[in-house]
């Protein structure tokens, strides 16, 4: 049976952005300003939720919501549940592991369990549940 110690929620109502492949020029590597940007809102916000990165074992659930395309039929619009056009989700959780590395925990190696999910609904953010499984 499975024990969780501690529960952090965050939910940042932003949309998703995936993690970019960095520029490079001949002198330094850089995000874009608006990764940048998004990835320092969320954390902000886990750092207002964390005293201190969690230590050990780290499960994570976390979900993307996208707002349905107005242009979509009544139809479509009835039938959207999950997000299965781009970004990838691998590429957006690695946006929210950057985000909360040295914030939520201290390396997101550490992140041992993950439920993550992308679905349409009336917003758009990131919802994430960080907890200790250690």
């Amino acid at each position: 049976m499975e024990i969780i110690n501690k529960m952090i929620n965050i939910c940042y109502l932003v949309k998703p952005k995936p993690a970019p492949r960095p520029r490079v020029t001949s002198r330094v590597t850089y995000n874009a300003k608006d990764y940048t940007a998004w990835k320092n809102g969320l954390k902000l916000i886990a750092k207002t939720k964390m005293k201190k990165p969690l230590e050990g074992a780290v499960g994570m659930k976390v979900e993307f919501f996208y707002k349905i395309p107005k242009s979509w039929s009544k139809q479509k619009k009835a039938d959207a549940k999950w997000h299965i056009s781009r970004p990838d989700k691998d590429n957006l959780l690695k946006s929210v592991f950057d985000a909360l590395n040295g914030v939520a925990f201290v390396d997101d190696s550490q992140v041992c369990q993950l439920d993550s999910r992308k679905q349409y609904a009336e917003f758009e953010g990131v919802k994430i549940e960080i907890y200790d499984i250690s």
